[in-house]
This record gives structure tokens, C-alpha cells and sequence, in this order.
């Protein structure tokens, strides 16, 4: 772990408890990527940026870096004020195809060169997201994607094939002598938005089935099915229109219909969840854009502890989607296009 190189793109509000948790662990490098600067909404979302200190205008990587160091001096750190290559400046036409692969390609040198082990990419759109995981997985490197959408947020993992150790059951009350050696082979995270084979069921799901469909009402309602489609609904919106709602007419109401016609392609059980929440669409709908710190709080956590856990090989990480409702205290892990882990 204290050899390891990890690269965080975006210090906006989740980048801070999860910088916290994994400098605090004492990894080996740092890299922080933002191109912004630091306004006063940033003020509140997190702790790295001090209006005492003349934060507010500053560039962010700047304004965080002082804090950074003070929490673990032993980590090494490196800043870039600019998420290029990662992500391009939005173009009319979407970019060519050439200028696509001339990204990818300054995307892999630049992980190369800099020897990253896994990349944080917070606060992504999903086209960004994508365009970084296929350059994350030409490289052999991790990728941790998450974001937050008010109450709601969510965490989604890349490891590629990933091989790990974990503790067996201990028998008669003695420890275990030996570590199992386990593997997961990871899917990209298009995988996750492939419909193609939602028709099949739960136990299908490393072909690409639903996570929920011929699930018992019971095991259903463990698996925040109600959070995980706010989620995927927010998604779909943002490839339709791309941008999340932020309250104007109508997109409540399409972002409900979103959320309906997912519910029905998931197979979701009809008990567990008859219908989608009506007052997390009105808050996705509205509020997708805001922070709230308990969110950025569990978030963080939860992220930073998946990517040391990821770092140091050691015990199972998540496989492969996290969503979070902090309002209804709900979490749960849902694998999509990707089998359980297996022996070694």
C-alpha cells in the first residue's frame, strides 16, 4: 500500500472525505487533478478549501494541497490544474473519432508515466466516465468511479481481474491458519448501463441479467432496488439530454417515467416495489446537483476503504455497484454484467 500511486480527478465536494481517509492510511502517492477554482459552494462541501485562508478564487488544486500535506506528511503528492487528458473540453459536434483516440492515447501515456494504480474519478458524467474506463482498462489500471446526487450517490468499481486474499471461517472458535486466495474479473462500466440482457434473471447476472429479477420480495428490498433506479434513471436522463435535471418543467415528470419503464425492465418484484418513490424523484429531479454532507460523508468512506482494501489485495471489494440513500439509511452492492468471485 505505501508503494502505491493514486490518481483523484475533481476536488469538488466527495473528492474530500475520500483524499482524507486514504492519506490518512498512508498510500505512497498522491496525484489531484482539477481544473477549476475554488467559489463559494465549495465552501460547504467540504474541508479543504478555507475562506480564512483566501480559498475562494483560487485555483482548487492549490487552495487544497496545504491541507492536504499537513493530514500525512510521509505521502508523497502532485498536483495538475487541469483534468486533461481525462476530460476533454466539450466540443459541438462531440468530438471526432480521431480526436477521441488521440485523448485515449495521451490518457494511457499519462498513466504509464506516472505509474498510477488506480484512478478516483468523482463527480464524472457517465460519458466521462466511460471515456476514462477504457483507457483505465488498456492500461491494466483500476478505476473507481462515484458521485453524489443529494441524499443519494453511489460507488461503481473497475479492478479489471483482480486477485485477492480473504480470511476463511474460523472452525471451532480457532482462527484460520491459512488465507484463501480469491479472483474477480471486472466489467467495464457500460456493462452496467447494457439493458440487452436484463430479460434474464438474478442468477444470470455475470451474462449480463438483471440483479433483480426472480428475487424473493425479501432479498429485493436488502438490495435498495428503489435507490438503484433513481440512480439509473438519472443516467438514462443525462445520455438523453445531456445534463442532469435541475428542476425545470417537465423534467420531474420524465424523470419519473425514466424510472418506471427501468423499474419494469429490471423485473423488479412487484411487493418489494410496487412503484418508484415519488419524493426521491422530486429530489433527483431537483436536487441532483446539490451536496449534502452526510452523503459526501459515507460516500468518502466507503470508497476510500474499497480502494485501500483494492491497494492491498486483501478481502473482497465491491462487485461492482454501490448506491447509497442517505435519507432512508439504505446501501447495497449489486453486481451487473459480472460473476462472484471464485478460488484463484
Amino acid at each position: 500500500m505505501r508503494s502505491s500511486t493514486i490518481l483523484l480527478l475533481s476536488l469538488r465536494s466527495l473528492a474530500h472525505e475520500t483524499i482524507k481517509n486514504l492519506v490518512l492510511a498512508g498510500i505512497g502517492r498522491m496525484i489531484i487533478m482539477d481544473d477549476g477554482k475554488v467559489t463559494e459552494e465549495d465552501l460547504s462541501g467540504g474541508f479543504l478549501f478555507r475562506e480564512e485562508e483566501g480559498a475562494v478564487g483560487k485555483l482548487r488544486t492549490e487552495a487544497a494541497l496545504p491541507q492536504i500535506a499537513s493530514l500525512n506528511p510521509l505521502v508523497s503528492l502532485s498536483s495538475f490544474p487541469t483534468l486533461s487528458p481525462f476530460v476533454q473540453p466539450s466540443s459541438g459536434d462531440n468530438g471526432s473519432s480521431l480526436q477521441n483516440g488521440a485523448a485515449k492515447a495521451d490518457m494511457l501515456e499519462f498513466l504509464k508515466r506516472e505509474k498510477v494504480d488506480v484512478v478516483v474519478a468523482c463527480d464524472m458524467t457517465r460519458s466521462e466516465i466511460e471515456s476514462i474506463n477504457a483507457a483505465t482498462r488498456d492500461a491494466k489500471v483500476g478505476l473507481y468511479a462515484a458521485g453524489s446526487y443529494g441524499y443519494y450517490g453511489y460507488v461503481f468499481a473497475d479492478l479489471g481481474q483482480h486477485d485477492f486474499v480473504v480470511t476463511p471461517p474460523s472452525n471451532m472458535g480457532k482462527p484460520a491458519s491459512t488465507l484463501l486466495k480469491k479472483s474477480l474479473s471486472y466489467v467495464p462500466f457500460e456493462a452496467v448501463l447494457d439493458r440487452s440482457g436484463w430479460a434474464a434473471p438474478f442468477g444470470q447476472a455475470g451474462k449480463g441479467g438483471s440483479p433483480f429479477r426472480g428475487m424473493s420480495r425479501t432479498m429485493t428490498k436488502e438490495r435498495a432496488p428503489g435507490a438503484m433506479v433513481g440512480l439509473l434513471s438519472l443516467w438514462e436522463f443525462e445520455r438523453r439530454h445531456g445534463d442532469l435535471p435541475s428542476g425545470k418543467e417537465g423534467q420531474v415528470a420524465e424523470l419519473g417515467e425514466i424510472a418506471e419503464e427501468l423499474r419494469s425492465a429490471l423485473g423488479i418484484h412487484l411487493k418489494a416495489l410496487p412503484q418508484v418513490e415519488g419524493s426521491m424523484i422530486e429530489h433527483l429531479g431537483n436536487h441532483a446537483t446539490a451536496f449534502f454532507p452526510p452523503t459526501l460523508a459515507i460516500l468518502g468512506g466507503c470508497l476510500a476503504q474499497d480502494v485501500l482494501r483494492a491497494i492491498s489485495k486483501k478481502d473482497k471489494p465491491i462487485g461492482n455497484l454501490l448506491v447509497v440513500d442517505s435519507w432512508g439509511g439504505q446501501g447495497a452492492v449489486a453486481r451487473w454484467g459480472m460473476e462472484d468471485m471464485r478460488d484463484a
